[in-house]
């Protein structure tokens, strides 16, 4: 009993063990969630900041322009109608404009991008009133979000006018597109919990997208809130965690300032990104769930199996414990042994066997009876009826390890079935020790008893175990379990369906590696990770952490997994987690932020970033970089003779020239904004530029798209700047992109439908 004890001592402890191996496992997981959670909002606010940053600039580097010309214009006879048509086509080239305007010192507009807008007076603006009061020219007024003329809420950029004795004489403004705000912190919501904001740096809400309660307008600067703590900080960039307002729910935001050094920002703008802490972890608490539920039914398959097993051994110590005290008195008095046969359970017996084939017992117990269902005295001169109640399946078996016993002189024991008239069929389980007598017979001393209850509960067990494995089966995620020698051992169902490999073919490590990663150099990659993963296991109690893989399955089709798994010793069993659906949406959403969905090209976004990225690799090899920005010539005209219908159509067709134009396929070309277009194309120089942009004009001529309305010529037709530099630290992309524009206007300005490089400007026709 005390041996008993024992053993529930070390299941409990092993329990235990496993238990507080599975707790850390799941928190180390949660650590994990938490710090790849951080990682990812991290990265959106810094995606945002990206995104924005150029666009602030070049609203900065157009206002800066602005700031210059606009005393020249003012002074010369129309040149205010001149200025109009300036800030419409500054309008046309900055999507994330909404209006730009000119005031006077009064704040009357004496200029701006929407002509109904000439002649307003925004004098008693916010915005107006901090720009008088004595701001530097250099200075980017930064205004708090106020209710629109047009709509929504608003923020303006600008700049101020100076008189020539160094009064104030004006302000530029420029105000943001909320529509373009919405699209830029759509883009990176990446979760239906996910909200994106954009907030002035005293705490007035600008925009905000998602689902945690924030609206425009919403003044933040409230005493412990996450974004006073940011301020407070005074760092660029934080992560912090805690409820977005007093008393709120809890959430883990990154904020991130938009004030780059090179902008004088009267005032800072905040981006945030954030999820609720509920909502991160609610995959991570649906599997603790379920790894308890496994935990908490295998410890109960383990204990009603060990009290099964044990009740088996101790009626199986119980009864060698009798047959050794048997035999011990058996030597010391016949007499005393015979009483004790008579009272012991089970069958006490000399069993004799002939050189001829005959067979008895010389001496049987009177369990006898209970176990094969005949007296002793009827079996003494034949065996034959004994031998009788076995069990036909059982018989056969039976007698040939009888025969190798009789042979070897080595121990017999098995169990076998019988069948007994009104008890039905029992199990009996026995042994015996042989002996070679002199004339040739060998004759079994041994014990039988009856074992039919403990087969009934070994077969119980085996039923829990069946149950056990089929909970495995059955788990919605695939599991596999490889052992020492590299073969799968067990799959269940749902691993079959994701790669093809039934339960019932072999499979082995080495033929998995082959087939699911057929491809070499990714093959080497993987395995490198798998290694490390199972050197972490080693030394993280057996934990292999998950990692996303490419896998072609039997089928031949290409999915996204996420395996990981735990490792016991030389053995180790894998999940499989299919991600495909959700990583082919996660494309599908990359897809539409970065395709203008009107021509199907790259749109703005995706341009900005392959400028920023070729300039990187150009100015890293010392090769040439060339921009061609294109613009469709009197497009206004067209869209007003033909209608905004054809006008599209108009648009599509020279998008699909210009893409179908550019034979290289690290060329670029995209649609910079309303009916301009733009090619990047690295290691370009600048004679094979300009033959480029003259090449893709006379195809857009060729066309034959009419255009009556068209001062230039009866076909669509187009102007083209030409800009090529080789990027050095002096340069940047900007004035790559400045170059290009300046190039653009001056072939606009000497008649359009030709192409400008600066020095040289060639007429098509």
């Amino acid at each position: 009993m005390q041996r008993f004890r024992r053993e529930w001592w070390w299941l409990g402890l092993g329990a235990l063990l496993v238990g507080a191996m599975l707790a850390l496992g799941l928190w180390h997981e949660r650590q994990q969630t938490e710090a790849r959670e951080r990682q990812h909002l991290a990265q959106q606010a810094r995606m945002l900041h990206d995104n924005l940053v150029p666009q602030l600039g070049a609203i900065n580097h157009v206002l800066a322009s602005l700031q210059a010309d606009v005393p020249r214009w003012r002074q010369r006879p129309g040149g205010m109608a001149e200025l109009n048509q300036r800030l419409q086509l500054f309008f046309a080239a900055l999507p994330g404009v909404r209006s730009l305007n000119v005031l006077d010192g009064q704040g009357r507009v004496l200029a701006s991008s929407h002509d109904e807008a000439l002649g307003q007076d925004f004098g008693r603006r916010d915005y107006f009133q901090m720009a008088r009061t004595g701001m530097a020219p250099e200075t980017l007024l930064v205004s708090r979000p106020f209710q629109g003329a047009l709509g929504g809420w608003v923020l303006v950029l600008g700049r101020t006018l100076t008189a020539a004795d160094g009064s104030f004489d004006g302000l530029l403004t420029a105000s943001l597109n909320p529509e373009y705000l919405h699209v830029v912190l759509q883009s990176v919501r990446y979760a239906s919990d996910l909200f994106t904001s954009l907030t002035h740096g005293d705490g007035q809400r600008l925009m905000a997208l998602g689902d945690a309660n924030e609206r425009a307008g919403d003044n933040l600067a409230m005493p412990g809130s996450l974004f006073m703590q940011h301020l407070q900080s005074q760092r660029s960039d934080n992560l912090l965690r805690g409820p977005l307002r007093p008393g709120g729910a809890d959430y883990l935001v990154a904020m991130r300032n938009l004030q780059p050094p090179g902008l004088h920002m009267g005032k800072p703008l905040v981006v945030g990104v954030g999820r609720a802490t509920q909502a991160m972890w609610a995959q991570w608490r649906q599997r603790a769930r379920f790894l308890a539920l496994v935990y908490l039914l295998s410890c109960a398959a383990l204990a009603g199996g060990l009290a099964a097993l044990q009740r088996r051994q101790w009626r199986l110590w119980h009864t060698q414990e009798l047959l050794e005290r048997q035999q011990a008195l058996q030597r010391q008095q016949e007499d005393m042994l015979r009483r004790l046969a008579d009272n012991l359970p089970g069958l006490l017996y000399q069993y004799q066997l002939e050189p001829d084939g005959r067979s008895h017992f010389p001496y049987a117990s009177p369990g006898v009876t209970d176990v094969f269902g005949h007296p002793p005295e009827s079996l003494r001169a034949d065996a034959g009826p004994a031998l009788a109640r076995i069990h036909p399946a059982d018989r056969v078996a039976g007698e040939a390890a009888m025969q190798e016993s009789a042979r070897t002189l080595g121990v017999w024991q098995g169990e076998y079935r019988v069948t007994l008239p009104g008890r039905g069929e029992r199990w009996l389980s026995g042994q015996a020790r042989p002996q070679r007598l002199r004339s040739g017979a060998v004759l079994w001393h041994g014990y039988v008893h009856d074992i039919t209850e403990a087969k009934r509960q070994a077969m119980e067990l085996q039923e829990k175990e069946r149950l056990l494995r089929h909970l495995m089966e059955q788990m919605p995620i695939g599991l596999c379990i490889v052992d020492e020698s590299g073969h799968f051992s067990f799959r269940n169902q749902r691993f079959a369906e994701y790669f093809g490999y039934p339960a019932s073919e072999p499979l082995t490590l080495q033929r998995w590696w082959q087939e699911v990663y057929p491809d070499a150099d990714y093959r080497a990659r993987v395995l490198a990770l798998w290694n490390e993963a199972m050197d972490h296991a080693d030394a993280h109690d057996g934990t292999l952490p998950g990692h996303e893989y490419r896998v072609t399955t039997r089928y031949g089709t290409q999915r996204i997994m996420a395996i990981g798994g735990i490792a016991m010793g030389g053995r180790f069993m894998a999940s499989f987690i299919d991600l495909t659906e959700q990583k082919a949406h996660s494309d599908l959403l990359r897809h539409l932020a970065f395709v203008d969905g009107v021509t199907g090209i790259a749109n703005r976004r995706r341009f900005d970033e392959a400028l920023q990225r070729e300039w990187r690799d150009c100015l890293r090899k010392g090769k040439p970089l060339a921009l061609l920005m294109f613009d469709i010539d009197h497009f206004k005209a067209y869209n007003d003779f033909y209608g905004h219908q054809r006008g599209d159509g108009c648009i599509k067709a020279v998008a699909a020239v210009l893409r179908a134009g550019l034979g290289r396929p690290h060329d670029l070309a995209a649609r910079y904004g309303g009916e301009e277009f733009v090619c990047l194309l690295p290691d370009c120089g600048p004679q094979d530029a300009r033959a480029k942009a003259q090449e893709l004009c006379q195809a857009v001529r060729s066309l034959g798209l009419a255009h009556s309305a068209s001062p230039v010529a009866p076909v669509v037709t187009l102007s083209a700047g030409v800009a090529c530099l080789v990027p050095d630290e002096r340069n940047s992309p900007e004035a790559l992109l400045a170059l290009a524009d300046a190039n653009l206007y001056r072939a606009k300005s000497a008649g359009r439908d030709r192409v400008d490089q600066g020095v040289e400007t060639l007429q098509l026709q």
